[in-house]
């Protein structure tokens, strides 16, 4: 169990790989909607895991506070954390707005960047149970691989690491090794990413969280084609 704690209060309990769990915590935050990508230039922030009988407590500390409702005791599972939800409508008009992507999909390039992707899952190649997620530049040369056994911690690190690196997030694909479920979605519409990029399909709730944000979502990606929700 990875325990996420800011300012000393804890915002999840995650069950997820301990690694870069920094680089989790900060995609996590921005993610989620708890802080903006930029905290780390306009605040000092410290950060340290303390590992306790098999739970790895990661508390970050600065001036900027959340506005966030108590969660302490949700457990943040692998499956799309809605399913249970009565109201998804909701879920989704919340979500903010981004500034759709009109350029056209180089599959060749893209391909490429699944391929290196591929090469980089250490992880996956040696327990094959493990999700991965990438992050591309504007080229869809891939910057970033972070695995996890959830793979919304992936896509966290992923982020957390562009973000982290002051990497201009909105000129990026994200790049998944599976499904895109809605709240991949809901992710990157708060972090600003634009295009998100998957082997496999997306839902129809995905689908509809991506009509309403803005977001490109290039599902079963194959070499010379996919299955696209937004601008082709």
């Amino acid at each position: 169990m990875i325990i996420l704690k800011y300012n000393q209060k804890v915002i999840a309990n995650l069950l997820g790989t301990p690694s870069n769990i920094f680089e989790l915590m900060f995609g996590h935050l921005v993610c989620e909607g708890y802080i903006e990508s930029n905290i780390l230039a306009q605040h000092e922030v410290s950060f340290e895991v303390i590992e306790s009988s098999k739970n790895f407590h990661a508390e970050m500390s600065s001036q900027h506070l959340l506005e966030y409702t108590d969660d302490s005791n949700h457990v943040v599972t692998s499956s799309c954390g809605a399913c249970n939800n009565d109201d998804l409508e909701q879920l989704i008009s919340d979500l903010p707005l981004i500034e759709k992507d009109v350029s056209p999909i180089n599959f060749t390039i893209l391909n490429r960047s699944f391929d290196s992707m591929r090469l980089s899952q250490k992880g996956f190649l040696s327990t094959g149970g493990m999700h991965a997620a990438g992050i591309t530049d504007s080229d869809n040369n891939l910057l970033y691989v972070m695995e996890d056994i959830g793979r919304h911690n992936a896509v966290d690190k992923a982020i957390g690491m562009a973000l982290k690196e002051n990497i201009d997030i909105s000129k990026c694909y994200l790049l998944l090794s599976g499904r895109c479920g809605w709240d991949i979605v809901a992710k990157a519409s708060r972090s600003g990413i634009a295009n998100i990029a998957s082997i496999g399909a997306c839902s129809s709730l995905a689908a509809k969280a991506a009509r309403h944000t803005g977001v490109r979502i290039i599902s079963f990606v194959k070499s010379n084609n996919a299955v696209i929700i937004g601008h082709n």
